[in-house]
């Protein structure tokens, strides 16, 4: 019987601390809970030393609207080659002059999620076509942005690349 009680009092011993008094809260930790890595590329469309302007995507998934086209960074790929993967499967479009260009982390920038963004420039020197999560895939001019139509943060994403265009070399990554 004393054998009994010892192991029942040894058991006991590591609960302790999670007993409380009544009046009390009892405290939870939570969870870490990464934001999830995802990449755009804002795509320059060039044809013949001709800027025809950027690519756009229209949205076939919620939320709906147009975007920058993009994804998220798989477990065990570099940023690099998701952006590169994340081009080809939503617009078919292999990237030149890739270049990081900012990372947008604001926790308010996706609805869905808590989502970090590496936004990158590049061109290309064909038409996109849709794929993937596009509905559609098209070509904006610069002056032509609807910018009321557009998802997530990419709004401000687009100004900052239009002030980068301008001039304004703080707000990109150095080219490596």
């Amino acid at each position: 019987m004393k054998r009994l009680l010892l192991k029942w009092a040894l058991l006991a011993i590591p609960l302790a601390p999670l007993a409380s008094y009544a009046d009390e809260p009892v405290k939870i930790a939570q969870a870490h809970k990464p934001p999830i890595l995802t990449t755009t590329a804002i795509i320059e469309i060039h044809e013949e030393d001709q800027f025809l302007g950027i690519v756009l995507i229209e949205r076939g998934k919620a939320p709906f609207g147009k975007a920058i086209p993009g994804g998220k960074v798989e477990y065990g790929e570099t940023v690099e080659s998701a952006v590169r993967r994340e081009m080809m499967e939503e617009v078919h479009l292999d990237l030149n002059d890739l270049r990081q260009f900012h990372v947008y982390s604001d926790p308010s920038r996706d609805f869905r999620h808590h989502s970090v963004e590496v936004a990158h420039v590049a061109k290309a020197d064909k038409k996109p076509t849709a794929g993937d999560d596009a509905a559609k895939a098209f070509i904006v001019k610069l002056e032509d942005i609807p910018w009321d139509e557009l998802a997530f943060d990419h709004a401000q994403v687009l100004r900052d690349y239009l002030d980068w265009r301008k001039g304004n070399t703080a707000l990109a990554m150095p080219k490596s």
